[in-house]
């Protein structure tokens, strides 16, 4: 099985096999006969099972990703209903690929196959599969016409496609950048690219150039004017300046040749004919299976809230050889594919009028670079600026060699996308510190308020919750707001020593989470904001899909996997969340206050007590909380008199912080603390309420069921 999925059937499986189809829809068929499900979510379900990585999915999941709407009960009657519909097809089959007990649903192995296997072991072999030629952006025919099912199947749909789109996409850049393969099939490998991402410059470049040399004039215009019309269409912008020379060459004759002779085995004709336009999926029925999405979007259709632009301009090369060029341009459009993954700002390759189609800007900045040669290296200095005074924000130097640029790109893209959002973001906080809250745009109080949580700002919290509240009037489609005001409820209990969980609170919270999720699927703290509403509310298993849906929408985001980590440590999957915390780490640069408090908790958890004071020290400043870890932590290690000082600073701080009208006392200090975390697993809150009490923080006599439940 590789990294999505794939996999390889055994010798002598079964000559009947259930054939399970997500290109272009969902389609099941066994022994040549079509299987008709008359729910849909039941034909949704099969296929889920078989693009997922797990042998099984517990049920629990499934109720949290089809029934997200519905009640526990509820959910758990209708999963019922779905899967004796599905074994009562497959029964009437003879088909016995559906295995499922109490706790989970699963498919046999060796006893179905899925289409789109096929085609990831085609691109790992660095192959062109028929199927990348004949669809049009395949990733998003992936189970088409089953959007609407239900919200949290719709945003997992999307983090699916998109990972399924990247992992496609770079097969295929690896292979048609390399020159030691035939031109034809890098032409292929270009034309597959191209149709994968009608958009992607260097594989239209590239296509245009073999099909000029091959005498196909025609065919090279034709794709470079689709090119020019998708650009200005959906994104208000040229094609490049390489792109426009290239056309310019073509049409001045440059690549006149005559065509040699057809011989067997080759075509001068184009290898594949452009699909129609007007059929993105394929077919009538297709068409027909996505119209009440597409009219659903469009009833649903919302002004898009003010954010600020962000140029990524071309790269100035100096001293770049020629044969070296398409690596440094491919370098910026890797870099463009990872800023979109941020939804703070909207992203361009153009210096943008007043309006980027139609939406409202509330500022611009550039990002400008230049690449120049040495040796067996690419030097690359990368300049953020604000448009139009061209300050400068932030800068950096990047060296990428070229025997082993591929494998490095990607680390530094990713390294240059988390420090522009950090300090583009920090430099407007900072320019917006003294503007009166009643003239700041949607996007500027998102701003403020994301700055007053990651720094835990107990004195501003309410205020900026107000703002968050009264912004949601004015701007009710802006998914943004709805997350912050979410998040803060969310954690309102950490700076507020004394407030207890109230279950009315947390479902209201949850409302909040779910308009953010279903306003923007693809916004990863949206995602990531509902997880933690779920762990909130005890929904475990719906808060794990959320949060591999906030991952799986922006890698990039060190703040996504470090809270996405902390959820897991939380359910005890201790090694998966140490992965995570030192990958966000890697990414951060400048770690927050609040990853270093999250990493010093993950480390804790995971039993790493010399790991958890390490963290704990970068973060003397952040919650009242932290002390009570590093307390339990030293008294673990058998440090018991500074354990008794941090359990003091701990007490100390809450007593002087304590919300009025709830009684004081140590003991309250105690049960207030272990209520606060989402734990699910018995031993791990065992181990912090016993490093507690040992520090001196009272907490005897309290359980895990007692400490779970609110006040």
């Amino acid at each position: 099985m590789n990294e999505l999925g794939a996999r390889t059937l055994t010798p002598g499986a079964a000559p009947a096999l259930l054939q399970i189809r997500v290109i272009g829809g969902a389609q099941l068929s066994f022994a040549g006969q079509d299987l008709k499900l008359r729910n849909r979510k039941a034909c949704a379900i099969l296929c889920y099972l078989a693009l997922s990585e797990a042998t099984a999915e517990p049920r629990e999941r499934l109720t949290g990703l089809f029934w997200s709407e519905y009640a526990e009960n509820n959910a758990r009657q209708t999963l019922r209903q779905a899967l004796h519909e599905i074994r009562t097809a497959l029964a009437k089959a003879g088909c016995n690929a559906l295995h499922d007990s109490r706790m989970a649903v699963g498919l046999h192995s060796g006893t179905y196959t899925l289409d789109l296997d096929d085609t990831l072991r085609a691109v790992a072999a660095g192959e062109v599969p028929d199927s990348l030629l004949r669809e049009r952006r395949i990733a998003e025919t992936i189970m088409a016409g089953l959007d609407d099912l239900d919200p949290a199947f719709y945003a997992w749909l999307l983090a699916r496609r998109q990972r399924l789109h990247d992992y496609i996409l770079r097969g295929l850049e690896e292979r048609f950048a390399d020159t030691t393969i035939p031109r034809r099939q890098q032409r292929r490998l270009a034309e597959a690219a191209l149709l994968l991402d009608p958009t992607h410059e260097e594989a239209c470049r590239r296509v245009m150039r073999y099909a000029a040399e091959a005498g196909e004039t025609a065919v090279a215009l034709r794709a470079y004017d689709e090119l020019y019309k998708l650009l200005g269409d959906d994104h208000d912008m040229e094609p490049s300046l390489a792109t426009q020379s290239l056309v310019a060459e073509i049409k001045q004759g440059r690549f006149d040749v005559t065509p040699p002779p057809s011989v067997a085995g080759d075509r001068s004709e184009p290898l594949i004919s452009p699909p129609d336009e007007k059929r993105t999926y394929g077919t009538e029925m297709q068409q027909a299976m996505l119209a009440p999405t597409r009219a659903k979007a469009a009833a649903f259709a919302k002004p898009m809230p003010p954010k600020p632009a962000l140029i990524v301009e071309p790269i100035a090369m100096h001293g770049v050889e020629p044969d070296r060029c398409h690596l440094v341009d491919g370098f910026r459009m890797e870099l463009i594919a990872c800023l979109t993954r941020f939804r703070e700002w909207y992203v361009g390759t153009a210096e943008p009028a007043g309006k980027i189609a139609g939406v409202r800007l509330s500022g611009r900045y550039s990002v400008t670079a230049t690449a120049f040669q040495a040796g067996a290296a690419i030097n690359m200095v990368i300049v953020l600026q604000e448009r139009p005074t061209g300050l400068a924000i932030w800068g950096e130097h990047f060296e990428l060699r070229l025997d082993s640029w591929l494998e490095v790109q990607q680390r530094i893209v990713q390294r240059i996308a988390a420090a522009l959002n950090v300090h583009l973001l920090t430099d407007r906080v900072a320019r917006l510190s003294h503007v009166p809250d009643g003239s700041l745009e949607a996007y500027d109080i998102w701003l403020r308020a994301q700055a007053v949580i990651n720094n835990y700002r107990a004195e501003e919290w309410n205020r900026v919750a107000r703002l968050l509240a009264e912004a949601i009037e004015r701007e009710p489609n802006c998914s943004s707001l709805y997350s912050s005001l979410a998040q803060m409820n969310n954690v309102v209990h950490f700076v507020q020593p004394g407030r207890f969980r109230d279950p009315a609170e947390a479902e209201r919270t949850l409302a909040l989470a779910q308009r953010a999720a279903l306003l923007d699927p693809r916004d990863s703290r949206a995602a990531l904001c509902l997880g933690w509403a779920l762990a909130f509310c005890r929904r475990y298993a719906q808060a794990a899909i959320h949060m591999e849906i906030a991952c799986e929408l922006n890698t990039q985001d060190s703040w996504t996997l470090m809270s996405s980590a902390m959820f897991h440590a939380f359910t005890g999957d201790a090694p998966r969340a140490s992965a995570m915390a030192e990958r966000a780490m890697e990414l951060a640069l400048s770690p927050t206050v609040s990853h270093w408090v999250f990493l010093a908790s993950i480390r804790y958890l995971a039993g790493d007590d010399e790991g958890c004071i390490a963290a704990a020290d970068h973060a003397p400043d952040g919650l009242f909380t932290v002390a009570a870890w590093r307390a339990a932590a030293l008294s673990n290690l058998g440090r018991s008199d500074a354990a008794r000082l941090d359990a003091a600073r701990f007490l100390g701080n809450t007593r002087a912080f304590w919300v009025e009208n709830v009684p004081t006392n140590d003991t309250a200090f105690g049960r207030w603390l272990l209520h606060l975390y989402p734990l699910n697993r018995r031993e791990l809150w065992c181990r912090l309420r016993d490093g507690l009490a040992a520090a001196g923080i009272p907490v005897a006599g309290l359980d895990f069921q007692a400490a779970a439940a609110t006040e």
